[in-house]
């Protein structure tokens, strides 16, 4: 009883890490929970990562996977971009 009311309490969307995945997998009573908070935490993940800076660059890697005077265009894009970013670090 007391742990339904732990994983009752527990709100599935404070989910922010991988420490606090495995310590409420820990609280889980059943596999369908389990399921149930993977989805939630890799959802979270997936919408973090999500941007317009990152969806255009995934648009851009896909079409350089199917076009190949795109693919030189973007790689050099990338290369100038990741050798700006470098020089700024330092």
């Amino acid at each position: 009883m007391e742990k339904n009311n732990r994983v009752a309490s527990f709100d599935y969307k404070d989910i922010r890490n991988l420490q606090d995945l495995r310590r409420c997998k820990r609280l889980l009573s059943s596999r369908i929970e389990h399921q149930e908070i993977m989805v939630m935490y890799k959802l979270r993940c997936a919408w973090d990562f999500v941007s317009p800076s990152n969806l255009i660059d995934m648009g851009c890697r896909a079409i350089a996977s199917h076009n190949s005077s795109f693919n030189l265009i973007y790689r050099t894009v990338d290369f100038i971009r990741g050798f700006i970013n470098i020089r700024k670090s330092r």
